[in-house]
């Protein structure tokens, strides 16, 4: 079921754009012990264990998680690409992958950002993973008592390593290590075929993430970094972060292929840009290549993410992305 676009595209925002903890660090903290080696090595975990979070906490997990209740729908989708179905019992309206995944939890919070605690703890989660973008929740529900963790992946790498440390919370090492290697395939063999493109052929390439404040993908974001990986030379390399961006401003760099992210919501969504006063000497809505892809599948920083890169490749070098 699809929700009103405006408030779901506000929702996309908000998950993009770096605030409440991870805003202050400018990189991500380590766990204690050596997460990419249990990973590696498959072997189970030995509980209980520690970890440090993206929030800076160290948390402890007593024993393996047996309710899990997931509060981001990349988290969700990280969680089940680990084979835990049957132990997330709640997650939020937004999730929508697996496409069934509401029907296996107990529980759909109306609001992930803002969950009541007593409808929360009424579920007797042992684990509950959630992003950085409302500190409150965060320290209300630590308050609490749960055991809470926060991840806010942002960049390829960061994803690997969130998905190996949910698999040493979760004891599931060896189902992490499938899933991380899978997408490295996955990556290598596209950047395999974006090393044969000539730089001079690379296409010129504007995100857009909301259709009334035009905001775009800047560097350091993992947008702009799938943009780069499948080939792509982001307009808005320059700006930092999620940022609006003026209409005269994607005229003036004349981007020669449009991506809208938020297809899933918007009705005719890749109508929007071609729709604007002055865009039509825009090169990429003149040669009709204004698309609109899977807005989960390119935005989402979870185990579909190399998937997204893909689908930009695809876009952008049709010809040489089959």
């Amino acid at each position: 079921m699809r929700h009103g676009w405006k408030a779901v595209v506000l929702v996309f925002i908000l998950l993009l754009l770096p605030v409440g903890l991870a805003a202050c660090q400018s990189e991500k903290p380590a766990s204690p012990g050596n997460a990419a080696e249990e990973v590696a090595s498959g072997k189970p975990v030995t509980y209980p264990l520690t970890v440090r979070d993206d929030s800076g906490a160290e948390v402890t997990v007593q024993k393996e998680p047996q309710r899990i209740v997931s509060l981001i729908p990349s988290h969700t989708e990280t969680l089940f690409a680990l084979g835990l179905e049957g132990k997330v019992v709640a997650v939020t309206k937004w999730d929508n992958y697996p496409p069934d995944v509401q029907k296996k939890v107990e529980h759909v919070f109306q609001d992930g950002l803002n969950p009541p605690t007593e409808e929360l703890l009424s579920l007797k989660p042992d684990l509950v993973v959630l992003g950085s973008h409302n500190k409150e929740t965060v320290d209300a529900l630590r308050k609490a008592g749960l055991t809470v963790v926060v991840y806010d992946p942002q960049s390829l790498k960061d994803v690997y390593r969130v998905i190996g440390e949910l698999g040493k919370i979760t004891n599931r090492t060896k189902e992490a290590k499938q899933v991380i290697d899978r997408m490295k395939a996955k990556e290598q063999a596209i950047r395999e075929k974006v090393q044969a493109i000539p730089e001079k052929e690379r296409v010129r390439v504007y995100v857009e993430a909301d259709p009334d404040q035009l905001y775009t993908a800047g560097k350091n974001t993992f947008m702009d970094e799938l943009i780069q990986l499948a080939g792509g030379r982001n307009i808005a390399h320059d700006l930092e972060g999620w940022q609006k961006i003026s209409a005269e401003t994607v005229i003036q760099r004349n981007p020669q292929v449009i991506v809208v992210t938020y297809g899933y919501y918007v009705p005719n969504a890749a109508d929007k840009p071609k729709q604007r006063a002055g865009w039509n000497v825009v090169d990429a809505v003149r040669e009709g290549r204004v698309y609109a892809l899977d807005s989960d599948l390119i935005s989402r920083p979870g185990p579909r993410i190399v998937d997204g890169a893909e689908a930009l490749a695809k876009a952008f070098y049709p010809d040489r992305f089959r």
